[in-house]
């Protein structure tokens, strides 16, 4: 049994007493309002019918700023994307050089303008715009900015204002970038900060470019520490956060282009370093820069993105040229150690392929660069208390899944397998009018050793025994079967019969869109193929007797996502859209080979769980929180992916888990908004996932022709997002005033990234402890039967990076528990941590583990031997913060309580790892899946997020 440890610490640091009044001084330029109604009117030249642009757009210049002036801090402008005026638009430290003198900020926006010309007969009125901004150009003044004093707000919360939220990291940056190098055994890193964007988080550091040779072949990494400004409710001092990674460098090209495969359809970011400045009398920064490349259509080939530094940079008389974009991809090695006084190095993306070098950094390495990077934040920070267990006796639900010795497994998975059959049988017994304990799916497969194995792997999961019937050997059938007359296998138990009914997926219908990816009108060429799969796939459903009445499962054999060079073309959405019009929900598998097993067990099991039948946790909760406690869970979903073109659009989605409901009743409920005419009510689960592509309608209309064309004002997305609070406040009063939720003890669960921007009480600013808001009546008591937790996991690094200390050998690990502070009063404490245990995907990845500089070896045959890990992902699971909101501790509610509960419903017997999010929120997150495509992250998130972001539950099963 390996070391419990008994805290653990995070990388949080808060002012320390008699800090607060830390005052920094900063040279400042306001944004030259004076011609920016001029820029307006000049932009709306030719905007008849259309939405006006009310406000100059400034996101090209900042770009340009951000990757030429690094050392410069860019706010938004005041009354730019709603953000409040009182502030300048660019910020230095005084007594460094400056950047940008007061000429060479001139010429650059002499050329902002310029380009922002729609039309030739439009230069006249750019000439008089420059003409004023000649007469009266900006000018830098000094400011002090306070950076840790921050207001409270009447929650007891702290509030930093914009401005802080940029300048403190980039304060705290600058402290670390000029400590002495970070040695490490051979190793010496050199840490320079990045220009950052005033879209951007907080501020990041990168060290060099390293080395190392894997496998034959030479791979190149940095390792990234980010600073970011949060908040905690009801603490009333800011935190500061501290997180590492790494970010891999492409390198290696494409045997048959000759280049870097970049990703298609999607920007590639290139950061750059130059030893001489850009711009001419200006001085050399130490930070890298960023700029972008883009696809040309119009060249077939990649370029410096349009709007982009590169662009308007070629135009400013006197400077150095952005190197050649063909000259970077065919030979990148040499540009990474500087060539032509230039670094620029490519990030490498997955859509790029495998790189030799593992994502993330492990607990002990990760905390030794921490321990190096926060000798910068003191006397003024001081790290926050370590956490320690929690005080409630069982931290596992009472039907926990426990390992079992090797030679008990098979008793064991015999064990789940019946229970999964009786859970199965009653559930169908419950909906079907005559009480039958049938269970009927399909099986829409595309190759013979899918389907196989499909098979295979349903008989194991539901423990079945026989073949199912004859006709599963007599392959002519299977190539004949068709809807109405599929080939169908059936086992009978004492628990339930099982239906399978297989049918070969033809005439192209799991294939490509084929939609022609270098088309200008592949956009609405994409909508229509969506549309017209969808159709065939209902149509083919249908008429195989699938019913909306009755939702049922179907495990569907789709290409590899990688065989598609347009990912446009993956038909995996639309076929998802035409199963549910049928009312049947999707599981989906790739042919992986060897894999395939393992697999298809997997999207078996994930697919029964959304009939339904799952099992639910069972807290093991002594006191403090009510018997017969339901979960109801909302989730915002996409219905519209995010692009300049198309404002945010957001489905709430509600799915409440009943732990205790007996069995054959519908543990797991979701809430349709349109059910009894719009009034609204609690169905099945399945029922719930097949209706939301109906839900989620977006009318074509609504969509944008060319989003990477079109800009849309912030007007716009002001009043679609005021919209859609309203649609989210009405959806959260008619569920919360549902007799299912009043009736019964009830915890509100609500994700904080996800669903804060529509409901707006889940803000730090704006909660307040034992209240809440769903409307614009003012804020009221939480009802008795309710109670209100925000859930807030580790993106955008809100909830700090950790490790377990205390180890008899010096060894920071990790550690599975709920975790709370110490020095806080019990009746006081509202904000809990849960992390989980080390994924079984993970074994590979020791928390001693050195990507740096060879090791010993601490354990196993080879103990002592020297090993590098250079190439092994690192794994750590994501702090996950549980804020007790609301409850009602005067009749016997402990908050502590209500967050074990929570911690408990992460350890889902039916899967094999803890979950990221406790199960009802789990589930709620999963219905995003019949909404919207998961969007790709971009290329320079990937490696940072994946560093610290926790292993996902269970396997993998989707290309």
């Amino acid at each position: 049994m390996g070391f419990e440890y008994s805290a653990i610490r995070r990388a949080v640091y808060e002012p320390a007493p008699d800090q607060d009044l830390v005052v920094a001084c900063y040279d400042t330029l306001p944004f030259p309002e004076q011609f920016a109604a001029g820029v307006v009117d000049l932009l709306n030249r030719g905007r008849e019918g259309r939405e006006p642009i009310r406000t100059a757009p400034t996101h090209q210049l900042n770009a340009l700023l951000q990757a030429l002036a690094s050392d410069v801090s860019v706010m938004r402008r005041g009354q730019d994307r709603g953000v409040l005026r009182g502030h300048n638009w660019l910020y230095h430290p005084s007594g460094r050089p400056n950047p940008l003198p007061e000429h060479v900020l001139g010429r650059l926006l002499d050329y902002w303008i310029s380009g922002l010309c729609p039309a030739e007969e439009d230069e006249s009125h750019a000439r008089e715009l420059l003409e004023k901004l000649r007469v009266a150009p900006p000018r830098w003044a000094p400011v002090d900015v306070p950076l840790l004093r921050t207001w409270v707000g009447d929650g007891g919360t702290a509030a930093p204002n914009n401005l802080q939220y940029l300048l403190v990291a980039d304060h705290f940056a600058r402290r670390i970038q000029e400590l002495p190098p970070y040695r490490h055994k051979t190793r010496e890193l050199r840490f320079r900060a990045i220009g950052r964007g005033p879209r951007q988080q907080g501020a990041e550091l990168m060290s060099q470019p390293l080395h190392e040779d894997i496998d034959g072949r030479t791979w190149w990494f940095s390792v990234i520490i980010n600073v970011t400004l949060h908040t905690v409710p009801f603490d009333p001092l800011p935190k500061i956060h501290l997180h590492t990674g790494i970010r891999r460098w492409a390198t290696h090209t494409d045997p048959d282009t000759g280049l870097l495969r970049l990703g298609y359809g999607r920007d590639s970011s290139i950061y750059l370093r130059p030893t001489v400045p850009w711009l001419p009398n200006a001085p050399v920064s130490e930070r890298y820069g960023v700029a972008r490349v883009t696809w040309d259509n119009a060249t077939k080939q990649h370029q410096w993105k349009r709007g982009g530094p590169a662009r308007l940079l070629s135009r400013v008389a006197g400077t150095r040229k952005f190197p050649d974009v063909d000259d970077l991809l065919r030979d990148p090695v040499p540009w990474l150690v500087g060539k032509d006084k230039l670094e620029a190095l490519v990030v490498h993306s997955t859509g790029m392929g495998k790189h030799g070098v593992g994502v993330g950094l492990m607990s002990h390495q990760r905390s030794q660069i921490i321990e190096w990077a926060e000798q910068a934040l003191f006397p003024e920070l001081r790290r926050v208390p370590d956490l320690v267990r929690s005080l409630v006796p069982a931290d596992a639900p009472a039907n926990v899944r426990r390992a079992v010795p090797k030679d008990r497994r098979a008793e064991a998975e015999e064990q789940v397998a019946l229970r999964l059959r009786s859970s199965l049988g009653a559930l169908c017994a419950h909906r079907s009018e005559g009480g039958e304990r049938v269970f009927e799916a399909r099986l829409l497969w595309q190759s013979h050793g899918v389907r196989e194995a499909a098979i295979a792997a349903l008989t194991a999961a539901l423990s079945l025994t026989g073949d199912g019937g004859a006709q599963r050997g007599d392959e002519r059938a299977h190539e004949l079967s068709k809807p109405g007359s599929p080939v169908v296998l059936t086992w009978e138990t004492p628990e339930l019969t099982v239906r399978l009914r297989c049918l070969r997926l033809g005439d192209g219908l799991g294939g490509s869109l084929n939609v022609d990816a270098k088309s200008r009108t592949r956009r609405a060429d994409r909508q229509s193929a969506i549309a017209l799969r969808r159709r065939a796939l209902e149509k083919l459903l249908t008429d195989d007797g699938a019913s909306v009445a009755l939702p049922s499962l179907a495990l569907v054999e789709i290409p590899r996502r990688g065989s598609f060079v347009y990912q446009g073309n993956d038909p995996k959405f639309a076929m998802r859209l035409g199963c549910a019009d049928a009312g049947v929900f999707t599981q989906f598998i790739v042919d992986r080979g060897a894999k395939r097993a393992h697999r298809a067990r997997a999207s078996w099991m994930d697919g029964l769980r959304q009939t339904g039948a799952v099992t639910v946790p069972m807290p093991d909760i002594p006191s403090g929180i009510p018997p017969e406690t339901q979960f109801l869970a909302i989730w915002m979903a996409s219905t519209q992916r995010d692009s300049p073109a198309s404002p945010r659009r957001k489905l709430p989605v509600a799915v409440l888990v009943r732990p205790d409901i007996v069995a054959g009743e519908e543990r797991v409920l979701g809430w349709d908004p349109e059910a009894f005419h719009g009034i609204g009510g609690w169905t099945s689960y399945p029922r719930l996932l097949t209706r939301l592509p109906a839900l989620a309608r977006i009318e074509p209309e609504e969509l944008a022709d060319d989003p990477l064309t079109q800009w849309v004002p912030w007007s716009e997305h002001h009043r679609d997002l005021e919209q859609q609070r309203g649609v989210v406040e009405g959806f959260l009063q008619k569920l919360l005033q549902s007799s299912e939720v009043v009736n019964r003890p009830t915890v509100l669960l609500a994700h904080a990234q996800n669903a804060r921007q529509q409901w707006t009480w889940l803000q730090d600013g704006n909660a307040r402890r034992d209240l809440i808001r769903t409307g614009l009546a003012p804020a009221a008591a939480v009802r008795d039967n309710l109670r209100l937790v925000r859930v807030r996991t580790g993106e955008q690094r809100e909830t700090g990076s950790w490790w377990a200390t205390g180890h008899p050998d010096g060894i920071n690990g990790l550690s599975a528990g709920l975790w709370a502070q110490d020095d806080t009063a019990p009746e006081d404490s509202r904000v809990f941590y849960s992390t989980a245990a080390k994924a079984a995907s993970a074994g590979g990845a020791a928390v001693a583990a050195d990507k740096l500089a060879p090791r010993p070896m601490r354990t196993g045959k080879n103990k002592g031997q020297l090993t590098i890990d250079t190439d092994v992902p690192g794994w750590n699971p994501s702090l996950v913060e549980f804020a007790v909101l609301g409850c009602h501790p005067g009749r016997g509610d402990d908050p502590e309580a209500i967050a074990m509960a929570l911690h408990q419903l992460r350890q889902a017997p039916d899967h094999l790892d803890a979950l990221r999010l406790p199960l009802p929120l789990h589930l709620a997150q999963n219905a995003q899946e019949y909404v919207l495509p998961v969007a790709v992250p971009n290329d320079e998130e990937e490696d940072v997020e994946q560093a610290e972001a926790e292993a996902a539950p269970g396997v993998i099963v989707e290309d």
